[in-house]
């Protein structure tokens, strides 16, 4: 009788422990996630921001006729592109991490087009003598033929990454993402779904990421 009161005693002991375990995986877990959501909702707040501000840019730009950008213009272009580069990068890593998409869902052209762009506008366009440095011009930039030409050619990628992000997020626009519920934009339909749309789009308009622009 004794020894069963004392394994009924360890058996209560040892379930006790497990639950405890159980409970603190679980909040474990939840702290994870949150870490995981506020993440993904910074990084996909300053991506979205970047390409919807961007084409509305470039946008005025080629619609005000002349071929001269203002330093202001430049200089915010050149900042959003490497954005874009940046978090799109970081995006795809933790989706890989995760295990949300593979090497055939998803690459890194859209993340390599975007720096290229920004190489091509803080050394090209702006003029830095350091790579990747987007620090103002100091005047208004006349663009030659050439330039004008590659302007143009990012304002058609731009116009198609904007169209993706407004179709899958219609509440963010160029003037905030203060609408936009993150909750949703996180759940895998629709931040994964961006990745893969962007990659498909690389794909088929035969979009390298490498030396487009800058060269």
């Amino acid at each position: 009788m004794a020894i069963k009161r004392s394994l009924v005693a360890i058996c209560t002991v040892l379930l006790i422990i497990s639950m405890i375990i159980i409970f603190l995986q679980f909040k474990e877990n939840q702290s994870y996630e949150r870490y995981i959501s506020a993440k993904l909702s910074q990084s996909l707040s300053d991506f979205l921001t970047a390409i919807l501000v961007s084409e509305e840019t470039l946008h005025q730009y080629i619609n005000s006729g002349n071929k001269e950008m203002l330093p202001n213009q430049a200089t915010m272009l050149c900042y959003n592109f490497k954005t874009i580069g940046t978090e799109y990068e970081e995006l795809l890593h933790t989706a890989k991490s995760l295990k949300k998409v593979n090497g055939v869902q998803t690459d890194q052209i859209t993340a390599n087009a975007a720096q290229d762009i920004h190489f091509f506008l803080a050394r090209q366009l702006i003029g830095n003598g350091v790579l990747g440095d987007c620090t103002p011009a100091m005047s208004t930039l006349t663009l030659n033929d050439k330039q004008f030409e590659k302007i143009k050619g990012i304002y058609e990628i731009s116009k198609q990454w904007s169209a993706i992000a407004k179709n899958l997020v219609p509440e963010a626009t160029p003037n905030g993402v203060e609408n936009v519920n993150w909750d949703l934009v996180v759940n895998d339909k629709v931040w994964v779904q961006l990745l893969k749309d962007y990659s498909t789009y690389a794909h088929e308009s035969g979009m390298t990421g490498t030396n487009q622009f800058f060269n």
